[in-house]
């Protein structure tokens, strides 16, 4: 995205608050002439006063502290408008960012990792903050007073006013350098903190895998890369402005001499003048040092906001969505001569599916890693749409059916499911007001579950840490089911947990599963032989094909596949 457009697009959320944003400018436009007013003030005092007369002075000396103490009155409500107006656009410009997030399709998640998406709505709007509040504004009243400042100058004596002004190159050349460096530099770091936010999330969530490889020396070597180069690029970036700072205060010293030297061959020249430039140079410069202290805070604030359009720019995928209202499976879903390809258009996930899921009847998918069972369960949920077939609810297309209404009618209970750290009553009912605690309780005795919850300190406001930590893979997935249970899906979905289980819970889950899934449609995903035998019928995918069909027996007597998947791996499952 051009730079161009980039500060387009923030002036133009700027402009949806007017009041604030023009409030906070002209309140810095009054404090750019305040800040003129008193060397113009000390430069009369000296030249048209008396110093027998006291009681002027005197007087000159209260309007001084006047002025001064309105000044940091002003400087502070400009603060308070513009820090607001900073969170006013923050708070709006993350909530757009993760409307739209979710909106994103699945595929998008497949490819950018969780770290990058948490930086770009966290850090990066975080750094934008720095343009809504103390960028434009600031800016602008910065350039403002610069032009009061050096007409005000001009006003008083030309020739000093040229003599200092015969600097501005320096000064301009300075800046420009200073810029286009740190601009490189904040980039550096910008990215060396997304880097560093991918890593920690991933080592994190993954953290029993690395202590159970006993690999924390290695990880933590490839961390401390990682942070190094944080440190470098944060580092670089200070280097340059302990070089650039030093360089304007010697061209203001360079100034103010030249001021007191010129002053000297002029034969006119005051004291109270020569005061005035002295001043005047070290106020004309303070703001000079401010502007490229301010350009750079816009720059950085401009490379997080690059980074947060990019994502807001991600192209959300115009769906087909229908018209149709899901609402009850009848008679089947069919795949006809289904095929699927994810990123790799060479390489088919799903080849030439034909598959029919009876309504009210459980279907098993079974087949080794990567044979299709996962992507056959999202396209029944439409995160994907197929490149080539059908797929048919009710002898009915799956587009002309609504997102929405097919998302309400199917439950889908994965392998490790997802519980928040809250309470179970919460995760069962996912914050609905709507569904009451007494319902919940009804629908955990409905399917077998409420004697174990009641089992749990505090019940059903027994919390949950994050991930379910302090729950084993048995109690989150009943959790799940009963989640799912609920809310009275059409179509029951489930991922069987692969992790073993004690035989307590394994019986249990078996009966919340029959419980559940009579008369309702199911797909499994099995891992367990329990549930197999519970299917009406199976079907055997091996390499993204349908090998194999029929019932537990048929299969074991005229199947190949399956029975040696069979013997493999679900023998002497429970």
């Amino acid at each position: 995205m051009k730079k161009k457009n980039i500060i387009l697009k923030l002036l133009h959320e700027l402009s949806l608050y007017p009041k604030w944003f023009y409030s906070a400018l002209f309140i810095t436009i009054i404090i750019s002439v305040t800040s003129v007013v008193r060397p113009l003030i000390i430069n009369y005092t000296l030249d048209d006063i008396h110093i027998t007369n006291i009681k002027k002075i005197n007087q000159i000396g209260l309007l001084l502290i006047t002025l001064i103490l309105a000044e940091s009155v002003l400087q502070y409500i400009n603060s308070v408008i513009s820090v607001t107006l900073g969170q006013k656009l923050i708070l709006k410009t993350r909530k757009n960012l993760f409307e739209h997030v979710i909106q994103l399709p699945a595929s998008y998640f497949d490819q950018t990792p969780v770290g990058t998406i948490v930086t770009r709505i966290v850090s990066d709007i975080e750094a934008m903050n720095e343009i809504f509040a103390n960028g434009f504004t600031n800016i602008l009243g910065t350039i403002i007073t610069i032009i009061i400042f050096i007409t005000t100058m001009f006003y008083i004596n030309i020739p000093l006013t040229l003599t200092v002004l015969s600097l501005l190159p320096l000064l301009i050349l300075s800046v420009w350098l200073f810029k286009n460096a740190v601009q490189k530099s904040f980039t550096q770091v910008r990215n060396a903190i997304a880097r560093l936010n991918k890593f920690i999330q991933e080592h994190l969530v993954g953290m029993s895998i690395v202590q159970q490889f006993n690999a924390e020396k290695t990880e933590m070597e490839k961390f401390m890369t990682l942070n190094k180069q944080h440190r470098d690029a944060h580092i670089q970036s200070i280097w340059y402005y302990s070089i650039f700072f030093p360089v304007l205060e010697l061209l203001s010293s360079i100034a103010i001499a030249l001021i007191i030297y010129i002053s000297g061959l002029l034969a006119h020249t005051s004291l109270g003048q020569i005061t005035f430039f002295v001043m005047m140079t070290q106020m004309l410069f303070r703001p000079l040092r401010m502007l490229a202290d301010q350009l750079n805070t816009l720059q950085m604030g401009l490379i997080a906001a690059e980074r947060v359009y990019n994502l807001m720019n991600e192209t959300i995928p115009q769906i087909n969505d229908g018209k149709k209202e899901f609402q009850h499976l009848k008679q089947s879903i069919q795949f006809q001569n289904v095929h699927f390809y994810y990123r790799d258009k060479n390489t088919p996930v799903l080849s030439n599916i034909n598959i029919t899921f009876p309504a009210n009847k459980i279907t098993a998918l079974v087949g080794h890693t990567g044979s299709g069972k996962s992507t056959i369960i999202h396209l029944i949920c439409r995160l994907y749409d197929i490149q080539q077939g059908k797929i048919l609810m009710d002898n009915i297309p799956i587009q002309e059916y609504t997102l929405s209404s097919l998302h309400s009618r199917i439950a889908v209970v994965l392998q490790d499911p997802h519980l928040f750290n809250d309470t179970i009553l919460n995760n069962i009912r996912m914050f609905n007001p709507d569904i009451s605690k007494s319902l919940v309780q009804q629908a955990a005795k409905n399917i077998g579950i409420h004697d174990f919850i009641m089992q749990l300190e505090n019940n059903y406001d027994y919390i949950i840490q994050e991930r379910g930590q302090n729950l084993s893979s048995g109690q989150k997935q009943l959790i799940a089911f009963l989640r799912a249970y609920i809310h009275q899906p059409d179509i029951f979905i489930l991922d069987e947990a692969t992790s073993m289980m004690d035989s307590q819970t394994e019986q249990l889950i078996q009966k919340v599963l029959k419980n559940i899934l009579t008369n309702r449609t199911a797909i499994i995903i099995a891992h367990r032989l329990s549930t197999i035998q519970m299917a009406h019928q199976i079907v055997v995918l091996h390499q993204g094909k349908v090998v194999e069909q029929g019932t537990h027996q048929d299969l074991l007597h005229t199947g190949n596949y399956y029975k040696n998947l069979y013997n493999a791996q679900f023998k002497y499952a429970i």
